[in-house]
């Protein structure tokens, strides 16, 4: 007889064929599964209750493997999990919500828990979280059926979620630290610690056995407050769903009603949970377009009302822009490249946005050079990294080539100059969006709309195209020279400046330093590379182009010029102590900040202005010290600022022209730059800023420039600052307005900074604490005592007769012989002066003879003073 048998499709969760399809992964993969789903997991945790991410990660190597990740949300609550346990459902608070965020299967947990069963592992799987520690193991019969052992007991844990799984070793490849970094570059605002430890041992101990290595991801941003991205639990737009998905939702709630799981709220409660439609009138005029409708539960016996809902938010709903998606940002992935790869390079950054079908969308795109060989691909979406490329079936149209997925876009574009490279790249890739279509049932594989696919292309390729377009014209000379060496030709003519300079510096720096022994300017440097490169090319080498930009590029890519130093373009003016220090790379590496002096510095980006200063004593009247400076801040200036601010806690200012230039000397010398990477120092712009000037009815000039506005200054204009920086183009030039601080008077200047520094606060003088003040007292009055005193004895005491009578009795050496000896010794020390060492000998010879002086005889009748001697 024949059994009508019904296999459980919970047995997807426990057998290692349907995990594979659900997970997207192979089964020698599932302990990377189980390390993304948990860490996904405790980042959504953390977020729901805006909190700043703490996610510690520890793994142990062992058999089985042990993977166990804690994070610092409000915990998940015994309630949950149990109806998590339930296989024969999907639990989630994101399954039937569309949004930005990083879990949308809904059953991540419950594959997590069937992959130890799957891969033969009888071990359980341990979850602590609001003072409850849970152990479950799940099997499943021969048929399908599967069956949950769940022990509860108490624990101390009380805050956050630790969930601890084993995974059987034999077969698995698994790297916790690469995704550790994964996660890190996907979440600039979380804190992450990787563990990763040999041999056996419980995770929840005190220390597993075995060595262990550890390492730590900071947050490159503030959260929350610095930094913002779409969070769990913000609102949703009624624009990101199609009616099918909206119906979903709808009767997701129906269904919590019905199981008591949910409370009947009203329709007017449930509109004015959707961004846009907060706002009372919005959420009034949306119900009164479905009549009928007063509670969700109505929604059971008329279905159809659902369009009509749906119909009226969309309507009555403002569509959100991509600014509310969030994104990583350039500053994160710089940060984090340079953390990890030492700078040792250029850097590219690109962020596209748009809407497509109504749906907000970001494309990021990082590239940065490093010292490593080979290309480092990093894919992530929403904030969350992905199992290999997600865009691998979709062909992405560059303007040179199109490729398959980000990694073949990457390889496509940067193989042409593989050979001439040295070193290799990171990239980053990272699409926000709130409707992501898959092609599995994994959620592994994307398929992105056209217009996506083209900014995706056109973000790889603005962080690509410079090294693809080097490569391109490496090839071709390659090409050309090997013509030219088969012909017999001299090779090597027609290189760019850049080219030829990188081939020779090497060469220059040992000449200049006649291998290392002395320092070198950069302009010496200059001069050698100048008269090395007419091997390789025609051109005519600027020194601005050749100190500012290669010379940077070079030490970036290669490292170092050790004895490399730029001369002083500018000087620190010290108030009360008449000390200048000249603003060179050496001078300001040693120099030292004077102890209670000055609290405050002001750049002036127009050295000419000191003496105006200087004279109105605005140094010392304000304690601060004044940097008067040729334009833009050198790299020494700002080590000068870096210092002023971390080691002595002063205020910076800065004051500059009302022209672009000016206002990015003041950006520049905030945040960091090409040459400073990780630089930002908090410095007060004390303008001039173009109203300012146009108020104070100051001379206006034209001025024309051939390039575009610094990068960084258009976009933070103003409209009338737009129409004078930007200015008209005439030809090949732009003709611009600005006003320079020289326009001001005297009287107006000394005016102007007065009252901008009584705005900020910063009149104030210096006073150290009562100890130091002490301390300063008590040396001054020795100091001026011994002073008296040895002015007192002098008095008293006939000293210059002393002095006669001591020198009568030291008498004279032999000074004849000392041109033989001086003879001798400089030709044994060629770098001695003969001067410096005759004054050596002497002082050597006259302490001898005071020490053969008869001292009673000299003071027996020194005494001038009344009394008796």
């Amino acid at each position: 007889e024949r059994v009508v048998a019904e296999v459980s499709r919970a047995a997807e969760y426990v057998s290692v064929t349907e995990l594979q399809a659900q997970t997207g992964q192979p089964q020698r993969l599932f302990a990377a599964v189980v390390l993304k789903e948990l860490v996904d997991n405790a980042l959504d945790a953390a977020e729901a209750a805006r909190v700043s991410p703490r996610v510690d990660i520890r793994v142990v190597r062992g058999d089985p493997l042990l993977v166990a990740v804690r994070d610092n949300g409000p915990g998940l609550e015994p309630e949950v999990l149990r109806r998590v346990l339930d296989f024969g459902v999907r639990v989630s608070d994101k399954v039937v919500y569309r949004a930005p965020t990083r879990g949308l299967q809904g059953n991540a947990l419950k594959t997590v828990l069937g992959i130890p069963f799957a891969l033969g592992c009888a071990e359980p799987v341990v979850v602590e979280a609001c003072g409850v520690r849970h152990l479950i193991r799940v099997r499943a019969d021969p048929v399908g059926r599967v069956k949950v052992e769940h022990a509860e007991e108490a624990c101390d844990l009380a805050e956050g979620t630790l969930v601890e799984v084993p995974v059987p070793a034999a077969g698995q490849e698994f790297w916790p630290r690469e995704w550790g970094r994964a996660f890190a570059v996907f979440n600039p605002h979380a804190w992450l610690k990787i563990r990763v430890a040999d041999g056996g041992g419980s995770l929840r101990s005190a220390s597993p056995v075995g060595a262990a290595r550890e390492e730590f991801h900071e947050p490159t941003v503030e959260f929350p407050g610095g930094w913002r991205k779409f969070l769990p639990r913000d609102l949703t737009s009624p624009h990101w769903y199609d009616l099918e998905s909206f119906a979903r939702l709808v009767f997701a709630h129906v269904r919590a009603i019905e199981e008591e799981r949910s409370r009947d709220m009203t329709l007017r409660e449930f509109v004015r949970q959707f961004r846009g439609l907060t706002a009372a009138g919005r959420a009034r005029a949306v119900c009164d377009a479905v009549p009928g409708i007063r509670h969700i539960s109505d929604f059971e016996g008329r279905p159809e009302a659902v369009e009509l809902l749906f119909r009226a938010m969309c309507e009555h709903a403002p569509a959100p822009s991509p600014e509310v998606l969030g994104c990583c940002g350039e500053g994160h992935f710089r940060a984090l490249f340079t953390r990890w790869y030492g700078g040792a390079g250029r850097f590219w950054y690109r962020r596209a946005t748009g809407c497509a079908g109504g749906v907000p969308y970001v494309v990021e795109a990082a590239l940065a050079e490093t010292r490593a060989e080979g290309e480092k691909v990093f894919a992530g979406i929403n904030f969350s990294p992905a199992y290999g490329d997600p865009l691998a079936g979709t062909l992405l149209p560059g303007p040179k080539f199109s490729a398959y997925g980000v990694q073949g876009f990457v390889s496509e574009a940067l193989e042409p100059g593989w050979q001439w490279r040295l070193g290799g790249v990171a990239v980053a890739f990272h699409l926000v969006c709130p409707v992501v279509a898959f092609l599995d049932r994994a959620k592994a594989r994307l398929h992105v709309p056209e217009q996506v696919a083209r900014d995706a292309a056109g973000a790889l390729w603005a962080v690509c195209g410079t090294l693809h377009r080097e490569g391109e014209r490496y090839r071709r000379r390659a090409v050309r020279w090997e013509k030219e060496a088969r012909a017999g030709q001299k090779v090597g003519r027609g290189w760019t400046l850049k080219e030829a300079v990188f081939a020779v510096l090497e060469e220059a720096v040992e000449k200049a330093t006649g291998g290392g022994r002395y320092p070198v300017s950069a302009r010496t440097l200059y001069y050698q590379v100048r008269a090395l490169i007419q091997e390789h090319t025609s051109g005519e080498l600027d020194y601005n182009y050749f100190s500012q930009q290669l010379l940077l590029e070079y030490q970036e890519r290669f490292g170092e010029i050790k004895g490399l130093y730029y001369d002083p373009r500018g000087h620190l003016y010290e108030p009360h102590t008449n000390v200048v220090v000249p603003l060179g790379t050496r001078e300001v590496g040693a120099y030292d900040f004077p102890e209670w002096v000055f609290d405050k510095v002001l750049y002036v980006e127009k050295k000419g202005l000191w003496p105006v200063l200087e004279a109105a004593r605005l140094g010392e009247r304000y304690d601060m010290a004044i940097v008067a400076a040729e334009g833009y801040a050198t790299e020494a200036a700002r080590v000068l600022f870096q210092r002023a601010e971390r080691d002595r806690e002063c205020r910076l200012f800065v004051l500059h022209d009302a022209d672009p230039y000016g206002y990015n000397i003041a950006r520049t010398l905030r945040e960091q730059t090409r040459r400073m990477r990780g630089y930002h120092v908090d410095v007060i712009d004390l303008g001039l800023r173009l109203d300012e000037a146009l108020a104070m009815g100051l001379q206006v000039e034209e001025f024309t420039r051939q390039q575009a506005l610094p990068q960084g200054v258009e976009e933070t204009l103003s409209q009338v600052e737009r129409e004078y920086f930007v200015g008209r183009k005439e030809g090949k030039v732009w003709v611009c307005r600005r006003v320079e601080l020289n326009a001001m008077t005297g009287p107006q200047l000394v005016g102007y900074v007065e009252a901008k520094l009584a705005e900020c606060g910063a009149a104030g003088k210096v006073l150290p604490p009562p100890e130091v003040v002490a301390a300063e007292a008590e040396a001054a009055y020795l100091r001026d005592l011994e002073a008296l005193a040895e002015r007192q004895v002098a008095e008293l005491l006939d000293v210059p007769g002393l002095v006669r009578r001591a020198l009568e009795l030291a008498g004279r050496p032999d000074f004849g012989s000392l041109h033989a000896g001086l003879s001798g010794v400089l030709a044994c020390m060629p770098a001695q002066s003969w001067r410096e060492m005759v004054r050596k000998w002497m002082r050597e010879e006259a302490g001898r003879a005071l020490e053969r002086v008869d001292w009673a005889r000299v003071l027996g009748s020194a005494w001038r003073g009344p009394g008796d001697a």
